[in-house]
């Protein structure tokens, strides 16, 4: 038996979420969600109520949905991926996380996760950081001077990102959960 764990917003819920938990559920017999509340990423009001998000996704094949506490629901990717993780793991079932990815690369994801721990990046990131980019745009330009453009743009699209640091995550609290990365068909949101 085999549980996997999704994080979600559903803000709102659509046909792009649903495929990915048909294409989660065909490897997994049970799947668990933690979901933000009715606030989300960069503390936006959610467009739907939580209470129809959360009905939304029960009815789509989740089996049991938890609430991402709010602190971490409105954070940034980095805290929001570390506390669903941490969450997640805690339960003790959840075998592996299902995520939706720009490139549906598990492996060049990975690589960009394990990337982002190495302490070489910490000066180059100042050093950039004083030119005026922004952190985000200044971590990838680190990632991109010691390991190459191709790894460094996993560190450039909102889903793509999200799973780095779900990759992150697993690795800093040490979980034997696995993950896979679902490419995203269509629109990028």
């Amino acid at each position: 038996m085999s549980t996997f764990g999704i994080v979600a917003e559903y803000n709102p819920f659509h046909n792009g979420h649903k495929l990915h938990l048909d294409m989660t559920r065909s490897s997994a017999d049970f799947v668990v969600a933690i979901m933000s509340g009715n606030f989300v990423q960069r503390g936006e009001c959610a467009i739907m109520p939580q209470r129809a998000r959360a009905e939304c996704a029960l009815k789509c094949g989740v089996d049991l949905l938890l609430s991402l506490p709010l602190t971490a629901a409105v954070s940034g990717a980095e805290n929001f991926a570390f506390s669903a993780i941490y969450i997640l793991d805690a339960l003790g079932i959840v075998d592996s996380i299902s995520f939706g990815s720009e490139s549906g690369n598990s492996s060049l994801l990975k690589e960009a996760a394990n990337s982002l721990s190495d302490k070489r990046l910490d000066s180059i990131i100042k050093n950039e950081l004083k030119s005026g980019k922004t952190y985000a745009k200044a971590r990838q330009a680190a990632v991109e001077a010691l390991y190459g453009k191709t790894i460094a743009s996993f560190l450039s699209t909102p889903n793509d990102i999200l799973g780095v640091e779900y990759i992150k995550a697993i690795n800093k609290i040490g979980s034997d959960m696995s993950f896979i990365s679902i490419k995203r068909q269509g629109a990028s949101h």
